[in-house]
């Protein structure tokens, strides 16, 4: 007869090194299994290579979705139960934590598993993270900006995308977030145009070294000066005037990185004269302007449309030519 192993009978050694062979989802489960389990993942290091991390946070779940191959395969949920919580790994049958509470259930797995994000491979950088908030949920905003904060090195991040209610919700993640991988951030909301602050997150570095944003169904209030360093960016703001416009044209004109700046406005707080701002236009009646750039064949190319928004890109010179000969056309 053979006796039952327990896992004080497996040497620190082989258990490791039969745990380093389970993949990410396997790890997750292995810690549903026991505490002491549990523990001794927590105690050690597995490197983890993933490629992207999703978090939606409801009123009554967390849902987390892990990307380890390109294909959003591994999808686990945190459920909010009578009595404790529940946590349900893909198709897996429910695994019931009694009196548990689903945010610390679903903190203490994340502590565990981002931690071995980029642990060996220190060039390695996870290319999304996406964090949905549809509601503030007890604890969540401290834990996970616990989470973040208490890894050896801040997690390295190419691209962060945050849905959020109110600029807390995005101080909770992006202080964290290395300042020398995110390249891109873009901030939404489920509202309807929601009034957005956003004076803390302008004075952080990771705001300063991303190159591209993009702020969506949000309308902002902040000097527009802290967006000119963006090469590619898309805002909505309350009001713009004509000191905004100068400034930001100079701004473009003099950086080397530039390519498009998108500013949807919804007042101007004067009464603008474009033509006495900017000259005459390439064509008439066509609120367009081109601007030079020194010794070069491009030009700071502005469109002001019709439906209060301006629009600043890098163009070729040649394709200047030929749009304004297109558009001679269609007025004669």
């Amino acid at each position: 007869m053979y006796s039952k192993l327990s896992m004080s009978d497996v040497p620190p050694v082989v258990l490791s090194h039969i745990i380093s062979l389970a993949g990410f989802q396997s790890r997750l489960v292995l810690q549903k299994v026991s505490w002491n389990l549990r523990n001794f993942l927590k105690d050690r290091h597995f490197e983890s290579n993933l490629k992207s991390i999703s978090i939606t946070v409801t009123l009554d779940f967390i849902s987390i979705y892990i990307d380890p191959q390109n294909d959003w395969s591994l999808d686990i949920e945190y459920q909010n139960e009578p009595n404790g919580c529940s946590v349900q790994n893909g198709m897996k049958p429910k695994v019931f934590l009694k009196n548990q509470y689903f945010v610390t259930i679903f903190l203490n797995d994340l502590n565990i598993n981002l931690k071995n994000q980029n642990l060996k491979n220190q060039k390695s950088v996870l290319e999304l993270f996406r964090l949905s908030f549809e509601c503030v949920l007890a604890g969540f905003l401290k834990g996970i900006s616990e989470v973040l904060d208490n890894r050896d090195s801040p997690l390295r991040v190419e691209e962060l995308n945050l849905e959020v209610t109110n600029q807390e919700e995005v101080m909770s993640v992006l202080p964290y977030i290395d300042s020398k991988s995110i390249r891109k951030l873009f901030i939404s909301s489920s509202q309807n145009c929601l009034s957005l602050e956003i004076d803390q997150m302008v004075r952080l570095d990771q705001w300063k070294s991303a190159k591209e944003l993009e702020i969506f169904n949000c309308i902002i209030s902040a000097p527009l000066k802290d967006f000119s360093h963006f090469s590619n960016a898309k805002i909505q703001i309350e009001m713009v005037c004509s000191e905004d416009l100068l400034m930001l044209k100079e701004a473009f004109l003099s950086s080397s990185s530039f390519q498009k700046f998108i500013l949807k406005y919804k007042y101007f707080d004067e009464n603008v004269d474009l033509q006495l701002l900017f000259g005459e236009p390439d064509l008439i009646d066509r609120d367009t302007w081109s601007f030079p750039y020194p010794d070069s064949d491009e030009s700071l190319r502005l469109v002001h449309y019709d439906n209060r928004v301006f629009d600043f890109s890098k163009v070729k010179n040649s394709e200047i030519l030929i749009e304004n000969f297109h558009n001679y056309c269609e007025v004669k």
